[in-house]
């Protein structure tokens, strides 16, 4: 670019043709930078929050030098109204709008932002983020209680109402600096710096972006030097107990040791911290020093990782307004200094605190009072943080809500307190247990009053006069499982708590355990082995007696019909019996196993002999393999008058039942029974007489 003087004139240093007279010239090189067009990246989100509390919405944008403005509506179908600093707002032309202490009616509010690029006067508008302030709901400890009857219970509000957010900053931006806030720096000689906007390349920030905090740094003076560089908070209303937080930081490595003071002034909005590298003015108290000795590393000095800082507010009489001071205080700073580096402030809240809340309660009338033992009564409708309550109903509700939250509404809380009566009327069911031996039974414990809620059931083996717990038997009910002869008279209690009273109760009544023996069942026959057509009685005798119809059978295994205590055998019925028995006390037990075999013999067995034509014919048979036997029935005078095969299967009983039915003979009289094996030729006869 070419610059062109007109005419002559004294022109200064940081003019062009600096002495230079009419048509001089001369050539400068200018870079031009393009504007690029703001755009949107981030928009702000919907929020809820509880009355009293703060808040904040925050846009990004992209582009050449953004500007940012706010604007709010108090409801999806209201008009767009420009938010301006003062009252609840703070930031309304930065990236972030501040909230605090906000009132209830303020819920159900919209906010976007508009950003207008450094190109040309457009505004690009964020969509809407809606504000949701809810009522604040009072905290009861404890929420529900149960209580023994005539008992007095503490209902105690924990809210800590009041407690509110006057100063909650995160440095976004400090061009220009948050509302309220000052600076001074009183380094001598003044250096190039003051408080500036945080480095990313340093540091990144505690939270946000990564350039939203507060910094100062060694060229906060020149050369080796005194550093007294000041950060005023705005000014707030101060009273013990309030706490002021905040977070610090130097870099990760420091060379250079750092320190910072935090004081405090009670002199209203003062702003005085004098004028030299050592004056203090108004904030006279020193709350804290991060680094008090200025050391480089080790414990004390100074944090090189977003470390947070707690200061609490002592020593003030009553209410009074005043401000708060961060000064970066370095001895034998500057450039040329042996000390002081780099530092960072983020996330600065004082938090007013308000005490206990109080509130309004309700319930049953009378039975809320002001003392512990239940004696002052509560004056309906006055705030009060805690009461003591004293039902007689089973189930009573109390209530309470704030009554003076300005700006803030309250919602009701219920809390249920149940009383309960200590356990009576203690029994055991039944009173007396028979069981059988071996076997197992059930002791219910029960009662006819109070919320049991544990269970502890005892056992006496000397008769009752000494009794001692039974390990895990802790439910309503006790099993006794697998009992034993020697348990027999045993006596079973329990002891039980009702929740909330005390002591827990013992039952004076008791469970008695009787057992009983199983029976002994033997079985008997005064004969074990038969032949054909004869029977043997097979009899049982059971101790103690066996009940009625209390007798079971069973023949190798299978059952047999019959309750009784006896059974008929005949030669079909060979095999192993057994009876099962249910006693008088029903308890069951098994006999012994009675065999009941055949008697081996050569005979032929023909009965029933005589007969009117049906008969049987048998023969002892035990061998091992199938053989064949030919039976032939001859008349009087020697005719065969019939013949038949039978096989004689191997594993069947020993006497094979062979059956004829000479029913058809017109003639009657004797006939002969020959039975030949069909191999061997052998021959073994008798005779049948057919009447």
């Amino acid at each position: 670019m070419r610059v062109r003087v007109r005419w002559s004139t004294a022109l200064t240093g940081t003019q062009a043709c600096i002495g230079g007279f009419f048509g001089e010239t001369e050539d400068y090189n200018v870079n031009l930078i393009p504007c690029v067009p703001a755009t949107i990246t981030s928009a702000p989100t919907s929020v809820s929050i509880v009355c009293g509390a703060n808040t904040s919405f925050t846009v990004a944008a992209a582009g050449t030098l953004p500007t940012y403005s706010w604007q709010f509506r108090t409801s999806a179908s209201g008009i767009w109204q420009t938010v301006t600093n003062g009252g609840i707002y703070s930031g309304a032309t930065t990236a972030t709008l501040s909230l605090t202490n906000i009132p209830q009616t303020y819920s159900g509010y919209q906010y976007r932002a508009l950003v207008t690029g450094g190109c040309s006067a457009v505004d690009f508008t964020s969509p809407p983020a809606t504000l949701t302030v809810n009522a604040i709901v009072p905290t009861v400890t404890p929420a529900s209680a149960t209580i023994c009857a005539g008992s007095v219970q503490q209902l105690t509000l924990t809210n800590t109402l009041g407690n509110t957010d006057l100063i909650n900053e995160g440095f976004n931006s400090i061009t220009p600096l948050p509302a309220g806030w000052f600076t001074q720096n009183n380094s001598s000689p003044v250096g190039t710096t003051g408080w500036f906007q945080g480095s990313s390349a340093t540091f990144p920030s505690q939270s946000g972006v990564p350039t939203a905090y507060i910094a100062a740094n060694f060229n906060n003076t020149t050369g080796n030097n005194t550093i007294s560089n000041w950060l005023l908070t705005p000014a707030v209303s101060i009273k013990n107990g309030d706490v002021l937080k905040f977070y610090t930081r130097t870099v990760s490595a420091p060379a250079f040791a750092d320190r910072l003071e935090v004081r405090m002034s009670t002199s209203g909005a003062s702003t005085n911290v004098g004028a030299t590298n050592t004056s203090v003015g108004d904030f006279t108290n020193l709350l804290l020093t991060v680094n008090p000795t200025l050391i480089t590393t080790g414990a004390g000095s100074y944090p090189n990782t977003w470390t947070q800082f707690t200061a609490t507010v002592s020593g003030v009489t009553g209410t009074v307004t005043g401000r708060f001071a961060f000064r970066y205080f370095v001895t034998s700073g500057g450039p040329g200094g042996a000390n002081s580096d780099y530092i960072g402030i983020d996330e600065v809240v004082y938090t007013s605190t308000g005490g206990s809340a109080q509130g309004v309660w309700s319930g049953p009338a009378g039975t809320i009072f002001t003392d512990n033992l239940g004696t002052v009564p509560y004056v309906s409708g006055t705030p009060i943080t805690t009461v003591y309550v004293k039902p007689t109903a089973t189930t009573n509700n109390y209530t309470v809500n704030f009554t003076t939250l300005t700006p803030c509404t309250s919602a009701t809380t219920t809390v249920p307190v149940n009383v309960s009566n200590p356990a009576t009327g203690l029994a055991v069911t039944p009173s007396t247990r028979a069981v059988c031996l071996g076997g197992s039974t059930t002791f219910v414990a029960s009662t006819t009053g109070g919320n049991p809620i544990a269970y502890q059931w005892q056992l006496s083996t000397d008769g009752g006069l000494t009794y001692n717990n039974i390990s895990g038997a802790t439910s309503s009910t006790l099993t006794v499982s697998s009992v034993t002869q020697s348990m027999s008279g045993n006596r079973y209690r329990f002891v039980v708590t009702s929740a909330p009273c005390t002591p827990a109760v013992t039952s004076t009544a008791f469970g008695t355990l009787t057992v009983n023996p199983l029976p002994t069942v033997t079985l008997s026959s005064p004969v074990v082995n038969l032949v054909p057509g004869r029977t043997t009685t097979i009899t049982g005798t059971s101790t103690p007696a066996a009940a009625a119809g209390g007798w079971s059978w069973t023949l190798n295994g299978s059952a047999l019909s019959g309750t009784t205590n006896s059974q008929v055998v005949n030669i079909d019925g060979v095999g192993s019996y057994q009876a099962t028995v249910t006693d008088v006390n029903g308890c069951v037990a098994s006999s012994n196993t009675l065999v009941i075999g055949s008697e081996a013999s050569d005979k032929l067995w023909i009965y029933p002999n005589p007969t009117t034509g049906a008969f049987q014919v048998r023969l002892y048979y035990e061998g091992g393999l199938a053989e064949k036997r030919v039976v032939s029935i001859y008349n009087p005078l020697g005719q065969v008058i019939t013949s038949r095969e039978f096989t004689l299967v191997s594993g069947t009983a020993p006497y094979m039942r062979m059956d004829f039915d000479l029913g058809g003979v017109k003639a009657k009289g004797t006939y002969v029974v020959k039975v030949a094996n069909m191999f061997t030729g052998k021959v073994v006869s008798g005779l049948v007489l057919v009447q």
